[in-house]
C-alpha cells in the first residue's frame, strides 16, 4: 500500500484558524476604537431634563451627586468636607480643564448650592451642570 504525496502531507490546524483570529483582532480594535471604556459608576444619578443640546467636555473633572447626597469624584466617593481640597488638586494638575457637575435630578437643591460653593472655593472658574434634554429618555 502506497499512499500518495497528497495524502502523506499532513494538514496544519494553524492554517485553518489564521482567518478567524485575524477577524477576532479586528473585531476587538473596532470595538476598542468605536465604544468608550468606563469605569463602574459609585451610584446612579438621573440628571434633571433641560432644552439646552451643548455637548459635554471630553476632558473635564466630573463631581456626581446622588439623589442620597452622596457625592463622587471622577467615580471615587469623597465627602462634602474633602471635596474643597481634591478638587483644588485636580485643578493643580489640570487648570484648563472645566468641571461638570452631575446631580441628580430629584435630589435637595440645597446640596447641590452647597457642592457648588465648595466647587468655587476650590478655585473653580468654569462650572457645567450636566442635564439631559428633554426629548432624551
Amino acid at each position: 500500500m502506497r499512499f500518495s504525496r497528497r495524502h502523506r502531507a499532513r494538514n496544519n490546524g494553524d492554517e485553518s484558524i489564521l482567518p478567524l483570529t485575524n477577524v477576532v483582532f479586528l473585531l476587538l480594535i473596532f470595538f476598542m476604537l468605536a465604544g468608550r471604556i468606563t469605569g463602574p459608576q459609585p451610584f446612579e444619578v438621573d440628571p434633571p431634563r433641560s432644552a439646552s443640546e451643548a455637548a459635554a467636555d471630553a476632558s473635564a473633572i466630573e463631581v456626581q451627586l446622588s439623589s442620597t447626597g452622596a457625592l463622587a469624584l471622577d467615580g471615587k466617593p469623597v465627602e462634602l468636607d474633602a471635596l474643597t481640597d481634591v478638587v483644588r488638586g485636580e485643578l493643580d494638575a489640570h487648570p484648563d480643564w472645566p468641571l461638570r457637575l452631575k446631580a441628580d435630578g430629584g435630589g435637595d437643591a440645597t446640596r447641590v448650592v452647597a457642592v457648588m460653593h465648595a466647587l468655587r472655593d476650590a478655585g473653580a472658574t468654569k462650572l457645567r451642570l450636566i442635564t439631559l434634554t428633554t426629548d432624551s429618555e
